[in-house]
């Protein structure tokens, strides 16, 4: 596969001949494309087509990471049939896709321009903390897990085990485990759990940089991790978030907002499971959490604003977290509420 790919951003011949094949480029059409930043793990392109814009999106064999990064490109094909899925579930959640390509692994879906839809991450960091929508993140995140609880059918479609170790449970746990041989057992442990549990339809990168605010609510981009397995994940992966960003708020007040976020998604996506015990996946994702924070400092894809000192502190806060083994979130928040200083 890795020798027959071709790189989009760099070919001007074959993006025009995918936007003919898909019927959105015509004889005689004005185009061209810019280079998105942000992603590490594929090209995102804008495309100007006359007054129309798109974006087309294709996966890249080596992610854009210091530490060397492999992953499948057929993960391409997760990430689209989970924006199907979750479009007849939360329709203004995801873009609509406009076409598919699978000779160049890519597809093209509606540009949503950054004046409508500001990205979370960035709000977040510049101290734009809106508690509620946290809140209504939280009851998106537990609709998408609800619908999809249970469900063979998308057990068999998404039953990308492979992608989501390479693309999250190596990466993320087992470097961690290598890196910290003193918490590996635990950690190998999580990770084991987490790679068999099978309850739901889950995106594998519920991270702020990934949401846009947009005019009709949140919209959630890159599910290219996606793989049917435990929904504690999606919950811990962003709730990890508004931990790690604490760290680095230097006001209190966005700091305690940071905090109030995470108890108003937490307490908003729990108290509406009904596919299993809520006490079981809090206890799932409370374990999980202190692993991501480490691995957000010591995994593949550390967090580029957690430097020097504060990366220490989580580091530090995270192997304390491991050691007490705490099973309820509310337990993991009133302890960073402490490690802050608040």
């Amino acid at each position: 596969m890795g020798n027959s790919f071709i790189d989009l951003s760099a070919e001007h011949q074959a993006i025009q001949e995918v936007l003919q094949n898909m019927g959105l480029l015509h004889a005689g059409n004005t185009w061209h494309a810019t280079a998105l930043t942000g992603g590490v793990s594929s090209n995102i392109l804008k495309i100007t087509v006359g007054n129309r814009q798109f974006c087309l999106k294709q996966a890249l064999p080596t992610l854009k990471v210091a530490k060397e990064w492999h992953a499948p490109l057929e993960r391409i094909f997760a990430e689209i049939d989970w924006m199907k899925t979750v479009a007849r579930i939360e329709p203004h959640v995801v873009p609509k896709i406009l076409g598919v390509d699978n000779r160049h692994l890519c597809f093209v879906m509606e540009y949503l321009p950054a004046e409508h839809y500001r990205n979370w991450k960035s709000q977040l960091l510049n101290g734009e903390i809106d508690v509620g929508f946290a809140e209504r993140m939280g009851g998106i995140l537990n609709n998408i897990h609800k619908q999809t609880a249970k469900n063979n059918e998308l057990a068999r479609m998404f039953a990308y085990d492979e992608n989501f170790f390479s693309l999250r449970l190596d990466p993320y746990l087992g470097e961690i485990a290598r890196h910290c041989p003193e918490h590996s057992a635990s950690i190998l442990s999580i990770l084991h759990r987490t790679q068999t549990t099978k309850i739901a339809l889950v995106h594998g990168d519920v991270s702020p940089k990934n949401i846009l605010r947009g005019p009709q609510g949140p919209v959630i981009l890159d599910a290219e991790c996606a793989w049917y397995g435990d929904p504690a994940f999606d919950l811990a992966f962003c709730l990890n978030h508004f931990l790690l960003k604490s760290v680095i708020a230097k006001k209190s007040i966005d700091k305690q907002r940071l905090l109030a976020s995470f108890q108003a998604l937490s307490e908003k996506y729990i108290a509406d499971i009904d596919w299993e015990p809520a006490a079981d996946l809090n206890l799932r994702a409370a374990t999980l959490l202190p692993c991501l924070l480490l691995a957000r400092v010591d995994g593949k894809s550390p967090a580029e604003y957690i430097q020097g000192r504060d990366a220490d502190r989580v580091r530090q806060a995270s192997f304390t977290l491991l050691d007490r083994g705490y099973t309820q979130l509310k337990d993991i928040q009133e302890f960073w509420k402490k490690e802050i200083g608040l």
